[in-house]
């Protein structure tokens, strides 16, 4: 039997810890591909690291992917600093390599030192156990798998390896900047813990391997726990759950229950109480994630974005053929049909079927803006504002935050989901149907 080997995505940003990973990954066949971002963020610097990588993954015949971002801008769009922006696209980015194209998982060359310093930070934040457990080997972060094969080793290791195998890399200038958190305890913090015990990097290790075990018992526990109080996934929306609130506050450990189930979006112990307490339409939202209260649920999960305005199609013609339109989390198919008395118009609710005919101009997938209106479908008479139809069909905060419409260039088509404009109505007159399909690809 072939012994197949797993292939890697290679998280490459050209420093000393992301090469080594390259280099002993390639010396075991696992490099499926490397990724390199580039935030544009320090100038001449990051284009210096992006040519850097190219050329080593050209010598090493390694396959690359680069992909370029305007970090500041997409910081002042959505009100996230220029770290949580970065990482988010980073993550973005790579979870979608991983699902288009198949990789085992990204590897990452975190090490000891970025353990102890993760354990430090997320004590110095307030944590419970999980985060005591520092960095696992593997792990699961967006949907997609992160492999740290380099976890059992030193900076120390890394660079004695680079320096055997006469390896050169790039050094990130901003590492030294001590305003960083990290690089303060990594310059500072640390070197004065080392005077106490010349050993804490590995202490630190340790003790986090030690805590990883009782945070599986205690984990297990929680989950049982949180089931009993009606956990489960929001159907209608990947990556976010509920779960009963009058089970949840009734439960002894409800607290404990609704930290560790909030602990992957970083809210404070005040805001977990605060979730607690709040009343139905109440929101909390940090940078990474969201917590809101409906008659009888607790909803959680990531901070919910809904995509940018996306162009589907510019005329009649462009439909001739299906395409793929991927905005955030909506991928959305379309194919025209000549409409006949046989074709069936029952549809799904991720479904429509219109008069081509009855569309103006060109179409765009966008979210719901302050004053849309639309003839709800076989409503008679004047049209409604979208917002009064969400609230009398009772839509979530959540349900209205990620809700998208499919509009022409006299209005909305289609709010995704529910009903299309009654002015898009099949008829015997209909000759052309337009056939639309979203799917939720998370």
């Amino acid at each position: 039997m072939t012994n197949v080997r797993p292939q890697y995505l290679v998280a490459l940003s050209g420093g000393a810890d992301s090469v080594c990973l390259l280099l002993t990954l390639l010396e075991k066949g696992e490099v499926g591909a490397a990724a390199h971002c580039n935030f544009h963020l320090r100038g001449d610097e990051s284009d210096r690291d992006e040519e850097f990588v190219r050329q080593l993954c050209l010598q090493r015949g390694v396959k690359l992917f680069v992909k370029h971002f305007d970090t500041q801008a997409e910081a002042e769009k959505t009100g996230e600093s220029i770290e949580m922006a970065a990482r988010r696209l980073r993550y973005e980015w790579f979870n979608a390599m991983i699902r288009d194209l198949g990789f085992d998982a990204v590897a990452v060359g975190h090490h000891q030192e970025d353990n102890a310093e993760t354990l430090l930070l997320n004590l110095l934040r307030g944590t419970g156990l999980q985060g005591l457990a520092g960095m696992q080997r593997m792990s699961r972060k967006q949907g997609f798998a992160i492999y740290r094969p380099l976890l059992e080793w030193t900076k120390a290791d890394i660079l004695q390896y680079l320096d055997k195998a006469s390896q050169t890399y790039v050094t990130d200038s901003t590492n030294a900047d001590t305003h960083y958190r990290r690089n303060k305890l990594r310059h500072e913090v640390l070197p004065l813990l080392q005077t106490i015990n010349p050993q804490i990097i590995r202490t630190l290790n340790q003790m986090a391997k030690n805590l990883t075990e009782a945070n599986d018992i205690y984990q297990s526990s929680v989950h049982d726990m949180a089931t009993q109080c009606g956990l489960t996934n929001v159907a209608q929306h990947r990556g976010y759950k509920q779960v009963d609130y009058a089970a949840l506050r009734q439960h002894h450990f409800a607290h404990a229950i609704l930290r560790e189930l909030l602990m992957p979006y970083a809210f404070s112990d005040a805001q977990v109480r605060d979730a607690l307490s709040m009343g139905v339409g109440g929101v909390i939202e940090n940078e990474q994630g969201y917590v809101t209260r409906s008659e009888d649920l607790l909803i959680f999960g990531p901070v919910p974005r809904t995509i940018k305005a996306e162009t589907i199609f510019r005329s009649k013609s462009e439909c001739l053929c299906s395409e793929d339109i991927i905005g955030g989390s909506l991928s959305i198919i379309n194919r025209l049909v000549t409409y006949n008395k046989d074709l069936s118009l029952k549809c799904a609710r991720n479904e429509i079927k219109i008069d081509a005919d009855a569309v103006c101009g060109q179409l765009t997938l966008r979210p719901v803006a302050e004053g849309d209106r639309f003839t709800p479908f076989g409503m008679k008479g004047g049209s409604q504002l979208l917002s009064d139809y969400m609230t009398n069909h009772h839509f979530t905060r959540l349900d209205k935050r990620l809700a998208m419409v499919l509009a022409d260039e006299r209005g909305i088509v289609w709010l995704i989901g529910e009903r299309c404009d009654e002015r898009l109505r099949v008829t015997e007159i209909t000759r052309k149907v337009l056939h639309f399909v979203v799917h939720n690809i998370g």
